[in-house]
């Protein structure tokens, strides 16, 4: 970080950071932005008095990260996330993206109250808090393949996974997620606005044989056939064994299976998905 040849006040810092909508920084960005970069102890202090006054919040501690909060947030502890998603991410993970139920909600799809941000991430984290928001990262190891795109929000950029990355990915992680009901809700959502080339990429990125099985499954029930057949086309050369659509059938229910996915499923199955209709 290069040094500037100026020296204003920690106030007046904060305060430039926020009128340039950089709610964002690390200990060295802010003292670089202050022109006292040798004076490491006096930023330290300036920093804990903000967190105490509700000025800004601790985001992350290694490295140490903090996250500005206008005053029109200052009761919930942090502004929206789509501010600051972004530049919080290139100082912890910048492999990351928006996704699961997080990204069903950019894309049009929010059934439930989101309890915490979902965000797919390239190595295991814990969650990240600030204010009364929580962030709860999924490892995917895969996570540079994963079709994304860069919208915009509000005040920010940030990376969130396409339509069909997202259907695939709540199915992969199916059990997190709320079940076979919450997926069923985003998939009927997305139906009318899945693309088939965008599908083929999405299942290529993913390469998982389940969960494309799963999928397909699912998109036939909902009538979705046009997308169906694109699954049933990318599993055509591969593999395939007979596997459960969601949790294992209770005993009291008979099995079936539908030999076109190899996917075995009950009337409790298909009940869940006929409530998302």
């Amino acid at each position: 970080m290069p040094e500037v040849s100026y020296s204003r006040t920690a106030e007046a810092t904060l305060a430039d950071l926020q009128s340039r909508a950089r709610y964002v920084f690390d200990v060295e960005t802010f003292a670089a932005s202050t022109g006292r970069l040798d004076n490491a102890h006096g930023i330290r202090v300036s920093l804990k008095r903000f967190v105490e006054r509700g000025l800004i919040t601790t985001i992350h501690k290694r490295p140490m990260v903090y996250l500005i909060v206008p005053p029109e947030y200052r009761a919930y502890g942090a502004p929206p996330l789509s501010w600051w998603l972004h530049d919080a991410m290139q100082l912890i993970e910048p492999t990351y993206y928006a996704g699961l139920h997080s990204a069903a909600r950019y894309w049009g799809s929010s059934h439930y109250a989101l309890q915490a941000d979902q965000v797919m991430v390239g190595s295991f984290r814990q969650p990240l808090t600030a204010g009364k928001r929580q962030v709860f990262f999924t490892f995917r190891k895969d996570i540079s393949a994963a079709p994304t795109v860069r919208t915009r929000g509000e005040k920010g950029a940030y990376l969130v996974s396409t339509r069909e990355a997202t259907l695939l990915d709540l199915m992969r992680h199916l059990p997190k997620v709320g079940g076979l009901e919450s997926v069923a809700r985003v998939a009927r959502d997305f139906g009318p606005h899945l693309k088939q080339s965008e599908f083929v990429r999405a299942l290529d990125a993913m390469g998982q044989v389940a969960v494309a099985q799963r999928t397909g499954f699912l998109l036939s029930e909902l009538k979705f056939e046009e997308m169906a057949t694109v699954v049933e086309k990318w599993l055509s050369p591969r593999t395939r064994t007979t596997r459960l659509l969601a949790e294992p059938v209770p005993e009291t229910m008979a099995n079936m299976t539908k030999p076109r996915w190899g996917i075995t499923y009950c009337m409790r199955d298909i009940n869940e998905i006929q409530e998302a209709q």
